[in-house]
């Protein structure tokens, strides 16, 4: 537990976010405390603690003139490292990503790679020197970077296209996301598909006007092939946008057969996942998924040669050991998927293993099972080339995709990088413009729910219709 309190509550939660890892890996009681001003011209932080009589560490930052946007920034900035030096010093721990906290480190690293005037130095050192990442992970980093690109989009009227389908045959204990059990929700389907296309409907009709390229099509959940070969080939037929890539997330190897992997390739899909999770059939069962670790190896053997495959493992699953993990990563490097994307379990309100208390805090036995993944699939022909980083994630590490040479999936990069505008369509999807002059991202939600995206479609087509008006100018 660690008492943390600040003398002006503008960047306390961001604070928390970073104070909240050392709650999790030490078992130290502490208090912190933070004043910050501006003195002259540099950024004065003071970290005082109870832990030792009279003790507090003062750190001074150098400060400029800056718009109050960049204020807010740099002062974080400075905030997270001098708290980080701090709880470093007085609990002995060190953090693998050091005083990072947010989502994507590589659009982050490639940001001071570009603004060395800015920073005044190159990007390894900000990472390292200033915000305490270990080596291995500045490595990690890099070598994404290095494979994203060439790969990076870099024209305005590149656009990606996001459906979201979101229903599943079950939830998945770890899972957070809207995602229905169809069991339950099987009378939303219908309607929910009707929707969806007339919104597909409208997105064609805005890439048609003003004549955009797509990318990529990327059809998300949930898991899209749960509602069955006909309701998806009714979206399938509207998602013809002309992109050389096109993913469905197949998920759930139960609802794979050679019927749905005939219809995803009449409709030129290039891309599926059949997702693991785990090899072991103890761990399925125990996570929530009625499947079979047959059924995976059947559904891969069903689209190996006729579509690209990602594959999903999760290090830090309930009960299993480093053991258990490693079988997982050498059979899916045994079946030779074109992907493999390694996450890192987190626990998000809402999930049946935070409801149920499960403790998922084992750093070390995380950066083990992490590190092995990575040193498996590298030696195997994989490259890294996409990652992200979530809240209360074991072992404060990260999610990593792995591809073959030239099997990336740009939606993936596009996504986490932020160079991209997206046209979501469906509930819960989120449009994405993209200013590259200004650098700045405007967002138009749908609604989150099915059943309230399913009665305020028309609100919602409207509302986006006039978003990209206003954006697309």
């Amino acid at each position: 537990m660690i008492d943390f309190s600040i003398c002006k509550e503008e960047y306390l939660n961001d604070i928390m976010e970073l104070v909240r890892l050392f709650e999790g890996a030490t078992a130290e009681n502490l208090s912190l405390h933070v004043d910050y001003k501006l003195q002259g011209d540099a950024f004065k932080v003071s970290v005082s603690s109870e832990k030792f009589e009279s003790f507090q560490k003062n750190f001074y930052f150098p400060y400029g003139e800056y718009d109050e946007l960049m204020r807010k920034r740099v002062e974080k900035r400075y905030l997270k490292v001098a708290v980080y030096r701090t709880l470093c010093f007085l609990t002995g721990v060190t953090l693998p990503y050091g005083c990072l906290t947010g989502i994507r480190p590589t659009k982050l690293y490639v940001e001071i790679q570009n603004d060395k005037e800015t920073y005044g130095k190159s990007a390894r050192e900000v990472f390292m020197k200033d915000y305490g990442v270990s080596a291995e992970k500045v490595e990690l980093i890099e070598k994404i970077v290095s494979v994203q690109t060439p790969l990076r989009n870099t024209s305005d009227k590149a656009y990606d296209v996001f459906v979201f389908i979101p229903f599943c045959p079950t939830k998945c204990a770890y899972c957070s996301f809207v995602s229905l059990p169809l069991t339950k929700q099987q009378k939303l389907v219908e309607p929910y598909v009707d929707c969806l296309i007339r919104e597909l409907e409208q997105t064609k009709e805005l890439i048609e006007s003003k004549k955009l390229e797509i990318r990529a099509v990327y059809i998300g959940g949930g898991t899209p092939t749960s509602i069955g070969c006909e309701q998806l080939n009714r979206v399938l037929e509207h998602c013809h946008f002309g992109a050389s890539e096109f993913t469905v997330e197949a998920g759930r190897p139960d609802t794979i057969n050679k019927e749905m992997i005939d219809m995803l390739l009449k409709h030129g899909v290039t891309r599926i996942s059949v997702n693991p999770q785990s090899f072991n059939a103890k761990t399925l069962e125990l996570i929530g998924r009625k499947h079979r670790v047959g059924d995976i190896i059947n559904a891969f053997a069903l689209a190996k040669g006729k579509l690209d495959v990602n594959m999903d493992l999760i290090a830090m699953l309930p009960n299993e050991t480093f053991e258990d993990f490693k079988y997982s990563v050498d059979t899916a490097v045994a079946l030779s998927p074109e992907n493999i994307t390694v996450h890192t379990l987190y626990l998000k309100k809402g999930s049946a293993l935070k409801l149920d208390g499960y403790d998922n805090t084992d750093c070390e036995t995380a950066s083990k099972m992490v590190d092995y993944a990575y040193k498996k699939l590298t030696a195997s022909g994989y490259v890294p080339y996409y990652m992200y980083r979530q809240k209360y994630t074991s072992g404060n590490l990260e999610n990593v995709g792995y591809s073959k040479v030239g099997k990336e999936c740009l939606y993936n990069i596009d996504i986490m990088e932020e160079d991209t505008s997206i046209i979501a369509n469906g509930a819960n999807g989120i449009s994405k413009k993209l200013d590259r002059k200004k650098q700045l991202i405007t967002r138009c939600a749908n609604y989150k729910e099915p059943l309230e995206y399913i009665k305020n479609i028309d609100l919602m087509l409207e509302r986006q219709k006039e978003f990209w008006d206003n954006s697309c100018r």
